[in-house]
């Protein structure tokens, strides 16, 4: 064996593929990496952070924009700390905040390569206050992927007086590794980015494809199924709301536990001043004014104050639980009752590990606080309870909220931890035990809560290194293990409370009738008098006629439903072929050269109905464009969507001899509304008139103006029968004689313009009947 003096000391040397193995290839969802950039905007005081999607067909146009106004970083922190990997002074115990004194989130020193993960380009931008000049860097990449060692691997970087040459300047251009991009410049400019005093922006260019899938899928999808706030839905724009949500509920719990002499002081997250928002954006969102940036706040998850049962309390250092459940389930019967479970008595589980709670241990977790909501979300009569409750307008919209962010999730340092709460993320095995037994445990589609950890004490839950959750150490388990234990006994109390009270699913068809023979029978089993059975066959035969009637109307709007999906669906199908047919016609202009002139009078005559042809698809497109995005109220002008739906009347408007005459007054008189309200109106509106005009067969006239505070359109048709002039806007009611005539179409126009707060009445008027819409008393 060699002299200890002379035994030689050896250092690793890593290869440039271990930044994108610590980047790209550890991070999940590209959600994730954006959670991450935010999360190092938090850390560095911002107030506010901004984040940017711009999809295009060609990648090499997309980008991602994240701008905090944070504390920027000096020239010797960006070509300093920020290039060592796995190297941060956040990780130092109880880590705070210069500023705002708050709990750090980040810790792993890897964040920084999450950026990676979205797209080939990063460049970071950054500016303490009261400096000058910038700081930047541009990271490529694909020059990772290279076998050679990091050590070997540079890239550009230097301050700037105007970052703005970076995308401009064709030798910076060049040095970056990449081209001009008009798109990225005029978003800077218009969202006024440009420049900046103090924070950081971080760019991404060159999106992956994966990436920008994900984008263009679901908005599609989204806004195709007609759900209202189509970006809210999104997975960008979810994980966004699911981060920041806790930061809110974190004091509100707290102080709850404190009214309840639950906890004796408050667990501060960082200086009573500190405040933080998301703003969200996307060039996918529809109907998008091209010269500014729609900013959307990114709202915290909405932690409902309706809800049927409540579990909420702390588990001590010692591991023993004391809270609250709360009952309202019936409006009649709500009460709060404490409880406590001890942690010696989890040891009498069989599921659970053995010395997971030796006496000799203590609880490695430390103290932490829950807040659990619980809904009954299978019945219908309380869904429609706890629409009211919350103040939405019907049972499904309220499950469609619900949907949206059910699920246990959990809450460090007042910010999310991913992916706990996910829909696929059943982390305490909820639906395992439900499963075992069904009425004395609830799933996870029942659920919308959380649990509150905290720095130091909590310190022993460590965050995996892709950001994923934490590492199944002994601290977690011991969480997860007493949260199945809060779930048994939440599941048991429930349990009794719906079996005292008589509350059971009973599960029935849609089409499914009550059994009028079976009630006619009893009423006769009862020797009820003539009088009575004379009555109930009456009012029987009532309601059967009503539910006929409703059975026709529901018919009627699923095939509505389908109609509008498929309107959808063909005006985004349209977009490429029109664009295919643009560049046809521009292909053979610059062909026109090469044709003889024998041919060439045909030719351009062919070309021209090309052309002309184009352009009334191009038109037809245009008229359909209301019905698209149609659940986000806007600023728009009544006029135009008045002037799109005549132009789809087009071909009668013409054959018949119709002229649309048209207030000038409302050419530019806008107002904030939901556009496809108008414009179900006006179809259905201009559709009677053209119907009632085509029957006198004299030339006439459809008429649009303003009258005081009331749009009127008007016609030169026939006069509306007095007898159901009050009556053209109830269901079935109409005077058309076809086999297909169904009453329903100014039903449905009263219909969803009353949902928006407007009235609508019909008038015989000198020069024609005329339909008046007024904004109700609420507008």
């Amino acid at each position: 064996m060699p002299e200890q003096n002379k035994i030689r000391r050896h250092t690793f040397q890593p290869g440039a593929m271990s930044i994108i193995q610590m980047g790209e290839q550890l991070i999940g969802h590209p959600s994730t990496a954006i959670n991450e950039l935010v999360k190092n905007g938090y850390d560095a005081d911002a107030l506010s952070c901004k984040v940017y999607f711009s999809s295009s067909p060609n990648s090499s146009e997309s980008f991602v924009i994240v701008y905090d106004n944070g504390s920027g970083m000096s020239y010797d922190t960006l070509f300093g700390d920020w290039l060592k990997p796995s190297v941060s002074s956040k990780r130092k115990a109880d880590s705070k905040s210069a500023i705002y004194e708050r709990n750090q989130l980040g810790s792993k020193g890897i964040g920084r390569l999450a950026a990676m993960a979205l797209g080939e380009n990063v460049t970071v931008i950054t500016r303490e206050v009261n400096t000058i000049d910038y700081n930047w860097i541009t990271v490529n990449r694909e020059a990772f992927k290279e076998e050679v060692l990091l050590s070997a691997i540079d890239f550009p970087g230097d301050k700037i007086s105007d970052y703005t040459s970076l995308f401009l300047d064709r030798e910076i251009l060049k040095e970056r590794k990449t081209n001009v991009n008009s798109a990225l410049l005029n978003f800077l400019k218009i969202a006024k980015l440009d420049s900046f005093e103090k924070g950081t922006l971080i760019i991404i260019e060159s999106l992956d494809d994966s990436v920008l899938k994900i984008l263009r899928e679901e908005h599609n999808q989204l806004e195709l199924l007609g759900q209202s706030q189509t970006y809210e839905n999104t997975s960008f724009y979810k994980a966004l709301a699911t981060l920041i949500t806790p930061l809110n509920l974190n004091n509100e719990i707290q102080k709850e536990l404190q009214e309840k002499k639950l906890i004796n002081n408050k667990k501060e997250i960082a200086a009573s001043k500190s405040k933080f928002s998301i703003e969200y954006g996307t060039n996918l969102l529809p109907d998008q004014n091209e010269n500014e940036v729609e900013w959307l706040p990114v709202d915290p998850v909405p932690i409902q104050s309706a809800y049927d049962y409540r579990i909420y309390g702390k588990v001590s250092k010692d591991g023993d639980v004391s809270g609250y459940i709360s009952y309202k389930r019936l409006e009649n019967d709500t009460k709060e009752e404490s409880f406590e479970l001890l942690q010696s008595d989890f040891r009498d589980k069989n599921e659970i590990q053995t010395n997971l709670f030796a006496d000799t241990e203590v609880n490695e977790t430390g103290e932490y606080y829950f807040d659990i909501r619980i809904y009954d979300i299978g019945e219908k009569d309380n869904l429609e309870k706890l629409a009211k409750e919350s103040k939405l307008k019907s049972a499904a919209e309220f499950r469609s909220v619900f949907k949206n962010f059910q699920g246990m999730r959990i809450s460090k340092n007042g910010f999310g931890v991913k992916p706990y709460g996910d829909e696929v993320e059943d982390w305490i095995e909820l639906s395992k035990a439900r499963v075992q037994n069904p009425g004395r445990n609830v799933n996870t589609n029942q659920i919308l809560g959380y649990v509150f950890f905290y720095s130091p004490e909590n310190d022993n839950l460590e965050e995996k290194t892709n950001r994923e959750g934490f590492l199944e150490n002994k601290a977690f388990q011991q969480v997860k293990t007493t949260m199945k234990e809060i779930f048994s006994f939440l599941g048991k109390k429930r349990y009794n409370y719906r079996l005292l009270h008589g509350l059971g699913r009973v599960p029935t068809s849609k089409h499914e009738r009550p059994d009028f023979e079976e009630y006619m029978s009893r009423l006769h089993h009862l020797d009820a008098t003539p009088a009575i059975i004379s009555y109930s066959e009456k009012f029987m035969k009532e309601v059967t006629t009503s539910m006929d009637n409703i059975e026709e109307s529901l018919s009627f709007s699923e095939r509505l439903a389908s109609l509008g999906s498929g309107i959808e669906l063909v005006y985004h199908e349209m977009a490429q072929p029109i664009s295919g047919l643009r560049t046809t016609k521009s292909s053979l202009d610059l062909k026109k050269s090469k044709i003889s002139s024998d041919a060439l009078d045909n030719f351009v005559k062919d070309i021209t109905t090309l052309n002309y042809a184009t352009d009334v698809l191009t038109e037809l497109r245009k008229s359909l464009q209301p019905a698209i995005g149609r659940s986000r109220s806007k600023k728009f002008a009544p006029y135009n969507t008045f002037l799109k739906v005549c132009n789809l009347y087009k071909s009668d408007i013409d054959d018949y001899k119709i002229s649309i005459v048209a207030d000038q007054r409302l050419e530019k008189y806008e107002i904030t509304d939901l556009e496809y309200a108008f414009w179900i109106a006006f179809l259905n509106i201009i559709n009677n008139a053209v119907y009632w005009i085509k029957k006198s067969e004299t030339p006439g006239e459809i008429r649009f103006y303003i009258e005081e505070d009331s749009f009127i359109i008007s016609n030169s048709g026939p006069f509306i029968n007095e007898e159901l002039i009050d009556h053209i806007f109830n269901y079935g009611v109409t005077t058309r004689s076809e086999k297909n005539a169904t009453g329903l179409g100014l039903a449905f126009t009263q219909s969803i313009l009353s949902r928006n707060d407007w009235n609508i009445w019909a008038e015989n008027r000198k020069d024609g009947p005329a339909i008046i819409i007024k904004k109700g008393s609420n507008g």
